[in-house]
């Protein structure tokens, strides 16, 4: 059964997927990225109540919605290196490839079925006083009126003239280094090999839970 931080996490990685192109590039020029995230996770959790292939996990639908909207915005190759830690300069090209494509899934299975939760949740910025950075963590919480507020942090970085999401806290955890935490012990006694065949085999068992 999916956690409430489960749902959370996920909407908040969904909040990214459904920035329209437009929408992107007008954040590109932005100087203070709080508002745009705001705003796009408002316009997600919407979104998402109008969409019922999308609040009933249709796997078609999934993928493609990452595919084509999260990639775009959110900086999943440096995610990636950054959950699988220095090992990952010791793998090949293919591995890479592998971690990545094998990570994505994970994460797509882990919370397609979190949209079917969304129900009257809202996000609001906290204001804060962050000093400026490259890296800023933008502070915002989900509020509904049946259940406490949850905080969510983005960890963004400037690419060029465009933001990106690196990394999502949720409840006072960390997406990329909790499952960074999570990885090191397949690596320490396996390797990028061992790494590489959890992801998929994770995935593979949660996808035929989800059939049942």
């Amino acid at each position: 059964m999916l956690t409430r931080r489960s749902f959370i996490a996920g909407a908040a990685l969904g909040a990214a997927a459904m920035l329209s192109p437009a929408a992107f590039a007008a954040s590109a020029t932005d100087k203070d990225p709080s508002a745009w995230i705001v705003e796009l996770m408002n316009d997600t959790l919407n979104d998402i109540r109008k969409d019922p292939a999308l609040v009933k996990a249709d796997p078609t639908k999934v993928h493609t919605f990452v595919n084509n909207r999260i990639m775009p915005v959110v900086d999943f190759a440096k995610m990636t290196r950054t959950a699988v830690g220095p090992q990952w300069r010791q793998a090949t090209a293919s591995q890479r490839q592998q971690l990545q494509d094998g990570f994505r899934s994970l994460l797509t299975r882990v919370y397609s079925g979190a949209f079917s939760s969304v129900k009257d949740y809202k996000a609001e910025l906290v204001p804060s006083r962050a000093a400026a950075s490259s890296t800023p963590i933008i502070q915002t919480r989900m509020v509904s009126k049946t259940d406490k507020p949850i905080s969510v942090e983005y960890r963004m970085q400037r690419e060029g003239n465009t933001w990106k999401i690196i990394d999502v806290n949720v409840g006072g955890v960390w997406m990329v280094q909790n499952y960074h935490s999570q990885f090191a012990g397949v690596l320490a006694n396996g390797g990028i090999p061992a790494l590489i065949r959890s992801m998929n085999d994770k995935t593979s068992s949660l996808n035929q839970k989800a059939k049942k």
